[in-house]
């Protein structure tokens, strides 16, 4: 058995190895000293918090420079066997391992890391008996306000701390803790029980274990991880998880790790192509069918999105013929999206594409689930490895529309109405406002949102003689309305001018011939630590425009023109300068905006009159939304009571809805008698 001696030897050779290291790295070795690091400590506020278990793993240093010299950087000693300071840790080692620590040490807290104040030797000693917490009295000095990333994070963990005293869990950025309270179904100021705090650090510690246990080259904190694995499985399945289910459940998550650690931006990949395959290869590669399924929001009778995308369902099966088997699953509710899939899986499906981001909790939890399955959700920004996401660049189109709109609005005034405040939203709208910029440098777009309660956005742009306007990009073929794409308002009548055209079926082909190929693994392995968003546009048909034959031959020869140079990649939408409406410059002359930039545009160009709504603004169903997908400035966590309420108020709408919509007898598409081609 080791005596206190022996420990002190093999401690202080340890030390001594770890300073030696740190010297040949060119690290300072000695001890971080919280006076150095912030002068002014003693002009900060003090708040005492009392008597708190503190993890050794949070303590950074000590307080003054008294004791820098005796311990290394985590405090093993440093200092001569037979010195005084050796006989006191000695003594120290003996009673501790005799009687237990009976003093806490005092320690100050800065930023949710911790300085010894008194106490230093305790620390070493509880350090060298692999203790994991030691008691403390703490006072914690609050920061100087500053514009930083890390104060806004502490402020989060503050209003956090209050709710629960938990110390133990911190991010590394923004928002985490929002989105904690959102995976754990609770309230920012509602105090945490007992029985909250006991299941929650028994959660925390046995994924701790697994984790740690697996992550070898530390990609992430053990907190950042937690969040990571609480936003595929949830809260509630984890606590009645043991161990071994842990372990097992983050070996399959775990690509969702190395692409937050890496913290890149997601590829885009604009173009999917087939994998160059030589004659041989070909020969002898089996024939290989893929069995897709699509799982739709509502039925392509009364959506517009949906008839859409069901078009693109029947394109894939035209063009890929016996290679391609599908189904659909229509009027599917969020909360019914888990049990879809699994039913899909089951089946024998091998793709899913998920057509609406309300499905985007549901993919993301069953690829865990179902690692050999290829699941895909139609949003922008999904941000996960194992889901990946696809949409078009809608906001060429509209640049073009927006073109058309400026050279057709003999007073300048245009009108654009909008639905959901999410990302790829504001992209499309501002495009809009520069295509009418570019024909009319005095056009103004008047800007209305259709997910405002009690507002009517055509109403409210002919009561202010909006007579050009922007609607709904697509209608289903059962609904009334006629009002989408771009018109002009005349006797109460719309006359269409032109109208984009979604067409999924060139992303839905394209993917499935990756996927056949072998190309959808190439493009894995080559972004294995990158989410993969699908994000075609006009160079690959997936993105078109149908103008009217009423349409002037000049203005259609300019919408041509702009549609070829868009399709080359010769012309470029958001091409700087571009101010927004407070006549900021958000991008320099000649400067092009990247993919990325254009899908996280968070607000207006300059020529648009008009505001993006809160959260509290929009309709239940915008709110269940915006909740998942909504602009940083308009997104509320889903857990908060409004967008609760609104998910279910959503869902309940929806299933009305389809219950009117299957009782209406069926009917065929109404032509368009103004358009040169149909849709389909």
């Amino acid at each position: 058995m080791f005596t206190g001696i022996d420990k002190y030897v093999q401690a202080r050779k340890e030390g001594i190895r770890e300073t030696h290291a740190l010297q040949a790295r060119g690290l300072d070795p000695a001890l971080p000293v919280l006076s150095d690091i912030i002068p002014q400590l003693n002009q900060l506020s003090p708040v005492p918090l009392g008597v708190i278990q503190i993890a050794l793993s949070q303590i950074d240093g000590t307080v003054t420079k008294g004791r820098t010299a005796a311990f290394s950087r985590s405090f093993k000693p440093l200092l001569e066997s037979g010195s005084e300071f050796s006989d006191k840790w000695v003594h120290l080692y003996d009673a501790v391992v005799r009687d237990g620590m009976r003093d806490p040490v005092k320690a100050i807290e800065y930023y949710n890391r911790y300085y010894i104040l008194e106490g230093n030797k305790r620390v070493s000693v509880m350090a060298q008996l692999d203790a994991v917490n030691i008691e403390a009295d703490v006072t914690r000095v609050l920061p100087e306000p500053e514009d930083s990333p890390r104060y806004r994070i502490y402020q989060e963990f503050l209003r956090f701390y209050e709710d629960t005293k938990i110390n133990y869990i911190y991010f590394s950025r923004e928002g985490s803790f929002a989105k904690l309270y959102d995976l754990l179904e609770k309230t920012p100021g509602e105090k945490w029980s007992v029985d909250d705090l006991v299941d929650f650090r028994s959660c925390y510690d046995r994924f701790a274990s697994a984790y740690e246990s697996l992550n070898g080259q530390k990609i992430l904190s053990v907190s950042d991880a937690f969040i990571i694995y609480l936003d595929v499985f949830s809260y509630h399945e984890c606590i009645a998880k043991g161990p071994a289910e842990i372990t097992s459940d983050l070996k399959r998550v775990w690509p969702e790790f190395v692409v937050a650690a890496a913290n890149k931006p997601a590829a885009l990949l604009t173009e999917p192509v087939e994998k160059q395959q030589g004659l041989l290869q070909t020969m002898l590669r089996k024939p290989q069918k893929i069995r897709c399924a699509f799982i739709y929001n509502k039925s392509p009778q009364e959506s517009g999105w949906t008839y859409w995308h069901e078009l693109g369902r029947k394109a894939l099966e035209e063009h890929c013929g016996a290679k391609v088997e599908t189904t659909y699953r229509k009027n599917v509710l969020r909360k019914d999206a888990p049990a879809v899939i699994d039913e899909l899986v089951e089946e024998g499906y091998d793709v899913i594409f998920a057509t609406s981001p309300v499905f985007l909790e549901a993919c993301k939890r069953k690829s865990a689930a179902y690692p050999e399955t290829k699941i895909l959700n139609c949003s922008l920004l999904a941000g996960y490895h194992n889901v990946r996401a696809y949409y078009l660049r809608i906001y060429e189109a509209k640049f073009i529309l927006g073109a058309i709109a400026g050279a057709m609005a003999d007073d300048n005034q245009i009108g654009y109405i909008a639905d959901y405040p999410i990302y790829g939203v504001p992209a499309s709208i501002n495009a809009f406002a520069l295509g009418a910029q570019m024909t009319n440098p005095r056009a103004k777009v008047h800007l209305e949102w259709s997910t405002i309660p009690g507002h009517d956005p055509e109403q409210a742009l002919l009561d202010r003689n909006v007579r050009v306007i922007s609607n709904r990009d697509i209608r289903a073929p059962h609904l009334e309305h006629n009002a989408f794409g771009l018109y002009y308002e005349q006797n109460g009548q719309q006359h269409s001018l032109a109208m984009p055209v979604w067409n999924w079926g060139k992303l839905y082909i394209a993917i499935v011939n990756s996927i056949l190929s072998g190309a959808w693994s190439d493009d894995a392995q080559q972004n294995a630590d990158r989410a993969m968003n699908y994000y075609m546009g006009m160079s690959t048909d997936a993105i078109d425009l149908i103008c009217s034959r009423k349409l002037p031959s000049r203005v259609r020869r300019l919408s041509d023109l702009l549609h070829a140079r868009i399709h080359a990649g010769a012309f470029l939408p958001f091409l700087g300068p571009i101010y927004d409406q407070s006549g900021s410059l958000r991008v320099p002359f000649d400067v092009a905006l990247t993919p990325q930039d254009v899908i996280g545009m968070d607000y207006l160009v300059e020529n648009v009159i008009g505001r993006i709504p809160t959260f509290d603004e929009l309709s239940d169903a915008a709110k269940s939304l915006a909740a998942m997908q909504g602009l940083k400035n308009v997104s509320a966590p889903a857990t908060s009571s409004a967008a609760k309420a609104a998910a279910a108020a959503a869902d309940h709408a929806q299933a009305e809805a389809q219950a009117e919509a299957l009782q209406r007898a069926d009917a065929e598409p109404e032509a368009d008698s103004t358009n040169e081609r149909s849709p389909s």
